[in-house]
């Protein structure tokens, strides 16, 4: 019987959890597991950062698993953790990297990545990630890119051209751009977008309350 990629995952996940109890979380034995894991997520789209994060500090604590490949799998790790953001996992997994591993060109290919979707240069984002497969290759990169890019236009903005929207978004088509706005409930006017909260929309009135002259006299009285 074949498993359906979320029961696979959620056994895997409580697999992964149980054995990184203790000191188990550092025994070599089970890194082969680990690998297979983040694969898996990298093909399906699931995570578990506290699982990737663990093969980093296998690598750090264990300098004799390192082959070949194992850079391999760092780049998964980093690349995965970077869908994460705001949230600060890439930090925390870059933080467990070698000084090789750093100098790894295609490291400083993501380090460079990272910096360019923390730094709001979302529209110089698409073109690089365009040149390097692993972007492509990872289930639900784009997608998660643009979650982030929603997040810091709603910070940014209330109201925000559509063209320059599209722009920030990766040049998406307008049934893809429609879907979003539609997603994240914001009002499409013509050729802008409001991505503010709903109650700033509403027209302010102005209260008059008529408090009884009994109620107001004793504050007026003058003494």
């Amino acid at each position: 019987m074949v498993m359906d990629p979320q029961t696979q995952f959620e056994q895997m996940k409580e697999e992964a959890f149980y054995s990184m109890e203790g000191l188990g979380r550092l025994n070599p034995e089970k890194l082969d597991f680990y690998v297979d894991y983040l694969k898996f997520q990298v093909e399906h789209g699931f995570y578990d950062g506290d699982a990737n994060l663990n093969i980093l500090k296998l690598y750090q604590f264990s300098p004799d698993l390192i082959t070949r490949s194992s850079i391999d799998n760092v780049h998964l790790v980093l690349a995965k953790a970077l869908m994460r953001l705001p949230n600060s996992d890439y930090v925390f997994c870059r933080a467990q990297l070698s000084q090789e591993m750093i100098d790894d060109n295609l490291t400083k290919k993501i380090d460079d990545i990272a910096t360019l979707l923390e730094t709001c240069q979302f529209p110089e984002f698409w073109n690089v990630i365009q040149e390097e497969k692993i972007f492509s290759e990872m289930t639900g990169f784009a997608d998660s890119a643009r979650r982030f890019i929603c997040h810091v236009v709603q910070l940014t903005y209330k109201n925000i051209e559509e063209d320059f929207l599209i722009q920030l978004l990766g040049s998406i088509d307008k049934d893809q751009f429609m879907e979003i706005v539609a997603q994240k409930n914001w009002e499409h006017n013509g050729d802008s977008v409001f991505v503010g909260h709903k109650e700033e929309m509403v027209e302010q009135k102005e209260i008059i309350e008529k408090m009884p002259i009994e109620v107001v006299a004793p504050i007026l009285a003058i003494r």
